[in-house]
């Protein structure tokens, strides 16, 4: 049923009708009719809806299979399309369009052929599918698959609707067969040379000389983009069967700007004649082509992250008229040997960071783990090894699951369930057997890691060892138990109160905590009055509820002794008292002086949020750098170096705070330890100057990275990675509203030129974010051309007081 018939058989349905109902029935007939409209305007929507999802993923499909739709009404004889229908037939996309006018596109030869198979479709209610060839507005003659089916109402054809399909460059695939089949021979034969060689510079070589042997050329070389020294560094060039290793430098300033946006837009140079090539019509580069005897060459840039990254050239002494497929072919080249060049040089950096990457690894006081998908161990450092006691060739696998403690195993195999079906972090506690048999505790930590591609790899994380945490907690626990039961024995003070009199009868302990004189006679009132004004209405409060419940109350309040005015806490547990006929008299109950043990609880409160506090902020800072370093890290090699440099940055950071049992540490000794390895003999490299500071760990452990970041950008892209580079770093201190400012300079001077990264980084996230979030600094990095300007503002953390008996 078509659309048009949908809807009209809905409407009959949805008509309300006309009848009358019995006069009794009236009301009730009519809401029974609203209801039915009700229901079916409801499902007239849902389908309305189910149609316009349809459509949505037709149009989806169509684009996908680089279709083009097209409907011809059968009543106005017009024709509407897609705007690949029309580009296919080569017809314009806004005019309309007749089906006369696409008849005018049909070859002639194949125009009656086509008429037949629509009038046998419209005659017998079936698809059509016909392959024809088509004129194009351009006189181009192009082949096309036609297909499409009648729409009836009724028993009358309304309209014919179908899809077409392009298969011009099938055919002309067809023809290229041949040249397909030998061009792809030379590509397979050139994987098996390229792909057994480790030496990059030997790749370039082996690609240019058959490149060039194949292609019948009289040059052919490869060249890498060097942005630092702004200019295109010829490694290897193979000239009439002579290999030149000793290389060239193309200055980026020597290439026309249309070969530039060439270059970006990843597309090759293609010039037939140097001599005829408006492009290249620069008087030096006509001397240059003249001396190397160039007339026609080709350059085929290979992109990587948007970004001209190689450049693979060839060239003859003759004029040449380069073939679509012989472009293709330069273009493929290029980018093979580019990527095995990538892998080669990937490999050698790999084996020559693995065994920096093992130095930290087996330096870190931890397990350094890596999990597969299925969970099994397939890297440790040689601290598993010893703690757990299995020899190295039983030490990966599953061998770490056998060595949790069978109670901890049984809860973890809950928990993993979802991890490795989600592959989501993991963060747990457990314990570990050692090679001697004893359990320790440890904090695991996992972050999910990907491939570039986004391929799901495992985990990477650490186990730390959190024994003696787990240990000093259990013995504060302990010692809160004994600190009762030191109070239940202690001596305390016994009252009584009169509510028909309000006289209160204390004992001497009760004066005494009171600071009153012995025998002293107070009221409740007057009494009341020593009380905390906070807390003489909570005390009140207490007293006039266990009256009311008949029962005991129990509460800790502040007083201010009689005597000398000091303030104290006080435990006070009370009794109510009843006569025979159960009339409230009053209460009794006893008073003991608490300040001791809230001070106690105040240190270990504090002494254990500390200690967690320390742990945590370790801990979470190395899974942050696991988890920042994997997401931004192209390869497992990058993901090596960010993480070993940041780790060891960490563990600088931390050494300068444990010299002061993880209290302070000083920023000059923070800048000094980054910086220092790159101060030169003449002691101008580096200038640090600024007041003495004393950083507290929570904002020392995220400045000492800061400082890291910046030394390692500027020894790779900044003032340190060039002979005459300056770092500047200067700080003052000014008053603020309610700590000290520090106002910090990180200044970059004879370096590179500088812009601004195209995508942001590790560092960059660690500058703009952790130290605005955590520290509430103001930052700002200034890319200027000379060098980087990094600016911070930010309060001097300051300490608070270890006990405050007013709060």
């Amino acid at each position: 049923m078509s659309k048009r018939e949908s809807v009209s058989a809905s409407r009959d349905k949805t008509s309300p009708k006309r009848d009358k109902a019995p006069p009794k029935e009236g009301d009730q007939s009519r809401a029974a009719d609203q209801q039915r409209i009700a229901e079916l305007e409801n499902r007239l929507r849902a389908t309305d809806q189910a149609l316009r999802l349809s459509t949505s993923k037709l149009r989806m499909a169509l684009d996908i299979g680089k279709l083009g739709s097209w409907e011809r009404d059968l009543e106005t004889n017009i024709v509407t399309g897609s705007p690949a229908f029309r580009t296919y037939l080569g017809l314009p996309l806004d005019a309309e369009l007749t089906y006369e006018d696409l008849k005018k596109t049909f070859h002639p030869g194949d125009a009656e052929r086509i008429a037949q198979a629509v009038a046998y479709s419209l005659r017998t209610r079936t698809d059509f599918n016909i392959e024809h060839r088509v004129i194009r507005g351009d006189g181009r003659v192009g082949r096309v698959l036609a297909r499409g089916g009648p729409v009836f109402e009724g028993d009358k054809p309304i309209r014919i609707a179908g899809i077409l399909l392009d298969v011009t460059d099938r055919e002309k695939a067809r023809e290229e067969a041949t040249l397909a089949h030998r061009r792809q021979e030379f590509l397979l034969e050139l994987n098996d040379q390229i792909g057994t060689l480790d030496d990059p510079a030997l790749i370039m070589e082996t690609a240019a000389r058959s490149l060039a042997l194949f292609l019948k050329l009289d040059s052919s070389g490869l060249g890498e983009f060097r942005d630092e020294r702004s200019s295109v560094l010829i490694e290897r060039e193979w000239s009439k069967g002579l290999i030149n290793n000793e290389g060239h430098i193309q200055p980026y300033s020597s290439i026309p700007q249309d070969v530039w946006n060439l270059f970006r837009a990843g597309q090759p140079l293609v010039v037939n004649d140097v001599k005829t090539d408006p492009r290249l019509s620069a008087p030096e580069l006509q001397e240059m082509f003249a001396s190397t005897n160039v007339r026609t060459t080709i350059s085929a840039p290979v992109l990587r992250n948007g970004r001209p990254t190689a450049l693979l050239y060839a060239s003859t002494s003759q004029p040449k008229e380069w073939t679509s497929e012989e472009i293709a072919l330069v273009e493929d080249v290029a980018e093979r040997t580019w990527i095995a060049v990538e892998k080669a040089s990937a490999e050698r950096e790999l084996r020559e960071t693995e065994a920096r990457f093992q130095m930290i690894a087996e330096s870190l006081p931890a397990f350094v783990w890596v999990l597969n998908p299925n969970t099994e161990l397939t890297y440790t450092n040689q601290w598993w090894v010893t703690y757990s006691g299995f020899p190295p060739e039983e030490a990966l696998g599953h061998s770490w699951t056998r060595a949790i403690h069978p109670d901890d195993w049984a809860r973890m195999t809950e928990e993993l369930k979802l991890v490795v079906s989600g592959q989501t972090p993991y963060e747990t506690e457990a314990r570990y057997r050692s090679a001697q048999g004893e359990y320790r505790w440890h904090l695991i930590q996992g972050a999910p890691i990907h491939s570039a591609t986004g391929e799901f790899k495992g985990w990477v994380g650490t186990s730390v060892d959190i024994h003696d945490l787990k240990v000093t907690e259990e013995r504060l626990r302990s010692s809160e138990l004994q600190l009762r039961i030191a109070l239940d024995a202690a001596k305390m003070g016994d009252w009584t109160w009169d509510i028909a009199t309000d006289a209160m009868t204390l004992s001497d302990r009760s004066t005494e905590i009171f600071g009153l004189p012995h025998g002293t006679e107070r009221t409740w009132t007057q009494l009341s009055g020593q009380l905390y004004p906070p807390d003489a209405a909570k005390a009140l409060a207490a007293m006039e509820k266990a009256a009311q419940a008949r029962a005991d109350y129990s509460l800790e309040y502040r007083i201010r002794r009689a005597d000398t005015g000091e303030r104290i806490w006080v435990a006070s547990q009370g009794r109510t008292i009843y006569d025979m006929n159960g009339a409230f008299m009053g209460m009794s109950g006893v008073v003991q002086d608490i300040t001791d043990r809230k001070h106690a609880e105040e240190r270990q409160q504090l002494l254990i949020r500390e200690l967690h506090h320390r742990v945590k902020n370790t801990l979470a800072t190395v899974q942050a750098i696991v988890g920042s370093t994997a997401r931004t890290a192209t390869s497992i090699d990058d993901f090596y170096q960010g993480f070993v440099g940041r780790i060891v940055s960490l563990a600088r950071t931390h050494n300068l705070l444990t010299e002061d049992l993880w209290q302070k540490a000083d920023l000059k000794e923070l800048v000094e330890t980054e910086l220092g390895p790159y101060e030169d003999e003449t002691r101008n490299r580096i200038i640090i100057e600024g007041p003495h500071v004393e950083l507290p760990s929570e904002a020392a452990v995220p400045i000492g990275m800061a400082m890291h970041e910046l030394t390692t950008n500027a020894a790779k892209h900044g003032a340190l990675s060039t002979f005459g580079g300056q770092v500047e770093v200067r700080w003052h201190i000014e008053p603020g509203a309610e700590r000290p400012m520090l106002h910090f300079n990180w200044i970059e001077n004879g370096g590179p030129r500088v812009t601004a990264p195209a995508r942001q980084g590790f560092g960059s996230r660690l500058l703009q974010r952790v130290l605005t979030t955590q520290l509430q600094a103001e930052v700002k990095m200034d890319f200027q051309e000379h060098g980087l300007h990094f600016t911070m503002t930010m309060p001097i953390p300051g300490e608070p007081p270890l006990f405050n008996p007013d709060k």
